[in-house]
């Protein structure tokens, strides 16, 4: 049965929210509402609902509670609010010294803070404030007119980046990668570039985040990293604390793509420090952010830096701690941690384990949402059917389907179906890793970029490579994916 907002509401609420509330409508509120509060949150432990026969008191409560927690919030804009209610407040009853007075912190902390939308509202009670003070002649009229109107521009500039960084984002979310024959004319205002006279911090971030994942889309990694090297360097948490974070954790994405192992644990740890020291407050949307890449990211880290005992830690913790998110997880946050954990498990050489997780992004993914995340599960499932040593008519069943879904994809000069094709022409021969490996040497250099040392990598292709490679030479995943780092294969 459909929980409902009330339910919902009251089983968001951490053990300090509870608890102050509980005292708080025990002690101000009728029984009744105490009793109706304390019966919805003993029912969760039960997993049952509650059958409301009153709807006014229904109302009343959930009321209650959000009265409660939005005085309790401290971010940027409700601080912002709460100045703009003071100062309406106040200038209805006629001090307006006070109002003006109010109305001047408003301003000061949303052009400290960029938040332009605000400042336009603030400007406008500005003028009618002054319209009582002898003192406000018509220069500061014109002068905030001025003002007025640059801060619309600025809020023009911001909300054009800003909605250019929302569409890439459902544009990365439907398929990934873009595909190797995609028409780049149709994509050339994901690289905008932002008018000299612009000096927002704001705007210059979601272009220069906006830029960054469009060339994760063009497998432009290095690009991509110096982007949002570069943002994160000029990131200032005191401007938005949100963006802070978004920002470095797109940095972690760029890590990931460039073999930056170290920095990216080194970031991760950086952010969880100052979520523990309270620099995000309390957005529960952000720690769930932070969970999704930390278990993300760190598993595929481990993993391919060959730590066996990070790695085996890791996929354990994220394993537990995923029961506890997983109904606040997006259907694609849910793909992509899946996408990591078939992985981790994979280089821990538990086939049963990542094959389990391939199942589910396979059910789960589909051509609509992360699309790339479907390809590569195909790719590991080929790998393990074929290294299982499956019976022959299952593996020949799991190598047509697949050479069938890259045919009707578009994929023909794809790796995996170059991978898929390799198998089905040496699927007899005893040397089938040697000829495999030496079919799709090219195709490595090719798919693959190279980094500064000059190792070639690629997030997606890297297990498929240092599986080859640990076949020929009869060793480990781990063993030869510690010899990929250190530059001895």
């Amino acid at each position: 049965m459909e929980k409902s907002p009330l339910e919902k509401l009251i089983k968001s609420l951490t053990r300090g929210e509870l608890k102050t509330f509980s005292l708080s409508v025990k002690n101000e509120k009728s029984p009744e509402y105490y009793n109706l509060f304390k019966k919805i949150k003993q029912s969760y432990d039960k997993k049952k609902s509650v059958v409301f026969k009153n709807a006014q008191r229904k109302k009343y409560l959930y009321d209650s509670i959000l009265e409660s927690l939005n005085k309790k919030t401290k971010s940027i804009d409700a601080n912002i609010l709460k100045k703009l209610l003071n100062t309406e407040t106040l200038y209805k009853r006629q001090l307006i010294k006070e109002a003006w007075k109010e109305i001047n912190k408003a301003q000061k902390l949303a052009k400290k803070h960029e938040r332009f939308g605000l400042l336009i509202q603030i400007l406008e009670w500005k003028k009618n404030i002054g319209f009582h003070i002898d003192t406000f002649t018509r220069n500061d009229y014109s002068e905030l007119s001025i003002i007025e109107e640059q801060t619309i521009n600025q809020q023009f500039m911001f909300l054009k980046m800003k909605n250019l960084y929302m569409e890439i984002l459902s544009l990365k979310k439907e398929q990934g990668y873009f595909p190797k024959n995609y028409d780049k004319s149709k994509f050339t205002k994901f690289s905008p570039e932002i008018p000299k006279e612009v000096i927002s911090k704001r705007t210059i971030f979601y272009s220069r985040i906006t830029k960054a994942i469009y060339f994760w889309m063009q497998k432009k990694h290095e690009e991509e990293y110096q982007l949002t090297k570069l943002n994160i360097k000029e990131a200032d948490v005191n401007v938005d604390y949100t963006e802070y974070l978004i920002g470095h954790l797109e940095h972690l994405t760029s890590c990931i793509c460039n073999a930056s192992f170290s920095e990216l644990i080194s970031t991760l740890n950086e952010l969880k420090t100052k979520y523990s020291e309270g620099y995000f407050g309390e957005n529960y949307n952000l720690k769930l952010k932070l969970f999704y890449y930390a278990a993300t990211y760190e598993i595929m880290s481990y993993a391919f830096m060959g730590n066996e005992f990070l790695l085996r830690k890791k996929v354990e913790k994220v394993e537990n701690e995923i029961l506890f998110w997983k109904k606040n997880l997006s259907k694609e946050m849910y793909i992509i941690i899946c996408t990591a954990l078939k992985t981790g498990y994979f280089f821990l050489g538990d086939y049963k384990k990542s094959k389990f997780y391939i199942n589910k992004i396979l059910v789960k993914s589909n051509k609509t949402l992360r699309k790339d995340a479907f390809d590569e599960a195909l790719l590991f499932n080929l790998i393990i059917v074929f290294d299982k040593k499956n019976d022959y008519n299952y593996q020949k069943s799991v190598l047509n389907s697949s050479l069938k879904y890259f045919k009707n994809s578009d994929m023909s000069d794809s790796l995996e179906n170059l991978f898929a094709k390799a198998l089905q022409k040496d699927i007899f021969d005893k040397n089938i890793y040697r000829k495999v490996y030496s079919n799709l040497e090219n195709e490595f250099i090719a798919y693959f970029h190279k980094l500064k040392d000059g190792r070639l990598y690629s997030e997606s292709y890297l297990p498929l490579y240092i599986w080859l490679q640990s076949k020929i030479k009869n060793k480990d995943l781990l063993t030869v994916m510690k010899n990929w780092n250190e530059n001895s294969l």
